[in-house]
């Protein structure tokens, strides 16, 4: 023990909250590290979201990530962006740099990682299937020089209707 009882705080904003696993690999990750840090689930409605943002920056978190439904709404409630985030339009995590608390979004990013051990982009192809949400952080992030994106759309019938996907 580092002989403080205060522990450093981060968490997560999302409803619902309570299926969502990422404490216990976040945890594990800070044990795993030696470092005196907490992550917490925190159910928060639409209605609340400025408040917990404004408590997360009184008390001092380092940051917390954004699940839905506030991965566009919290931006009105930062002081700032990160490139993706800026381009992508929405924001997954949030990190404190001094007092200023900045978004970023890190959902191609984590897809392309794990892609990186079997599949080289430079000078590939890739074709990204659908055109909804979870394709704008793929693409922002698959920007390596050389590398070919083909998009193709899904059109989807619900209740009768037609959308897009």
């Amino acid at each position: 023990m580092s002989g403080s009882f205060l522990s450093q705080l981060s968490g997560s904003f999302a409803q619902p909250a309570a299926e969502n696993p990422t404490v216990a690999m976040i945890e594990a990750a800070y044990r795993q590290l030696g470092l005196d840090w907490r992550y917490i689930n925190c159910e928060v409605a639409p209605e609340g979201l400025a408040d917990a943002v404004r408590g997360a920056r009184a008390m001092g978190w380092a940051g917390f990530n954004c699940s839905l439904p506030h991965k566009v709404a919290v931006i009105e409630h930062l002081d700032g962006l990160g490139e993706s985030a800026q381009i992508i339009g929405a924001v997954n995590t949030v990190v404190r740099q001094g007092e200023r608390l900045i978004g970023e979004n890190t959902d191609g990013r984590g897809f392309v990682e794990a892609l990186r051990p079997v599949f080289d982009p430079a000078g590939g192809r890739a074709m990204l299937l659908g055109a909804g949400g979870r394709r704008a952080p793929l693409r922002w992030s698959w920007r390596w020089p050389g590398l070919s994106i083909s998009r193709w759309p899904t059109v989807m019938r619900r209740g009768g209707g037609r959308w897009y996907n």
